[in-house]
């Protein structure tokens, strides 16, 4: 109790002196597990506009130390409903979607509420229907997404949104630190997305999955999804017990890179991390089944729609299915083989915007994007 009532005056003597102060920009972070696809903008924000970039976080681990920026920790719940519906500020900046439909409301002292994607797939499946219907300003992938949110504006007639043609940040970050990387890449990484009606392989062959792998020998590193942990904890017990030695790796969510990084092949359900991983590691991903990760109660208003999630897994991935596990050796060697890595460039450049020059971007056209 003690200690709440501490975060609660340490808050309220953080609204007060952001409101007195008026900063142009403020990004806020579930966890650190987010920094990285809001970092290229951070870093540029913190150079062009020193001590005016502050970075909120419900994760106490969760600090930018290298960058002129305010870090503030603010745990979730009341004490962070009650700061967003209270700080005055330019220029909100989130990866949190349903604004205004969850935990954290728009208020009047924020003048732009800026959406930037943590991943690279479509705006009309994984997202419920409003999930951006609330945001002033949402910095797009590629055209896919303008078309998408746009349709939606028209169906449900909606105020138009700053629809900003920046292209996806995280690929850059990515492609920056994997010019710096020499490392080997021996694993095979099992990565089960997180589904809420738990259609996924982590429900049905994946034990079958496992076990065929380190019988040939692999090593394999299981990376569940953060909410399979946190809801599912009786079942990540049960696979810690089960298997274990050298050649499996129990991975309770590292950064995505230092895991993407070790893996020569993927197997998922329907991971987003599929899209990353194939066209910026350039390495294939193998999909168990025909799970379709759709969590948009509307989403059939999207009329002969072809997704982007689908367009990359059509076109670079591998499937497999329950009576082929115990051929799963032949299906790794084959899309190693067989994988287009020739053809990823140009995909990048037809389907995102501003590939390798997304922060270029960002500041030749900075006055537009804050008006």
């Amino acid at each position: 109790m003690l200690k709440k009532i501490k975060e609660f005056f340490f808050i309220f003597k953080t609204i007060n002196k952001i409101n007195q102060i008026k900063p142009k920009f403020l990004f806020y972070s579930e966890s650190k597990s987010y920094l990285k696809f809001g970092y290229l903008i951070i870093e540029y924000l913190a150079k062009k506009f020193p001590g005016e970039v502050y970075y909120v976080s419900s994760d106490a681990e969760d600090k930018i130390n290298n960058l002129d920026v305010i870090n503030v920790h603010i745990s979730s719940g009341f004490l962070l409903q009650y700061f967003f519906t209270s700080v005055s500020v330019e220029n909100l900046f989130m990866t949190l979607t349903d604004l205004n439909n969850s935990i954290i409301k728009k208020n009047k002292f924020v003048k732009n509420y800026i959406y930037y994607f943590h991943g690279a797939v479509s705006t009309t499946k994984i997202y419920t229907s409003a999930a951006f219907d609330n945001y002033d300003t949402i910095l797009c992938n590629g055209d896919y997404q303008i078309r998408e949110i746009q349709q939606r504006e028209s169906i449900e007639n909606l105020k138009k949104k700053r629809l900003i043609k920046t292209g996806f940040f995280y690929f850059d970050y990515l492609t920056r630190k994997i010019d710096k990387i020499n490392s080997d890449n021996n694993e095979i990484l099992v990565a089960p997305s997180w589904n809420k009606d738990k259609k996924n392989f982590i429900n049905e062959d994946f034990e079958k999955i496992i076990e065929k792998l380190l019988d040939d020998g692999h090593k394999v590193r299981f990376r569940p999804h953060p909410e399979t942990i946190k809801r599912s904890k009786k079942l990540m017990s049960f696979y810690k017990k089960k298997f274990h030695g050298d050649n499996f790796i129990f991975d309770d969510f590292a950064g995505n890179f230092e895991v993407l990084t070790k893996a020569k092949c993927l197997i998922t359900d329907n991971s987003g991390i599929s899209i990353e991983y194939m066209l910026i590691f350039k390495r294939p991903a193998i999909y168990y089944g025909e799970f379709d990760k759709i969590h948009n109660e509307k989403f059939d208003m999207y009329k002969n729609l072809n997704t982007i999630d689908d367009l990359v897994k059509n076109k670079f991935g591998y499937k497999i299915y329950t009576d082929q596990i115990n051929n799963i050796n032949y299906v790794i060697n084959k899309s190693i083989l067989e994988f287009k890595k020739n053809e990823i460039d140009k995909f990048l450049n037809e389907n995102f915007y501003n590939y390798g020059k997304t922060v270029k971007f960002f500041d030749d056209n900075f006055s537009k994007i804050f008006n």
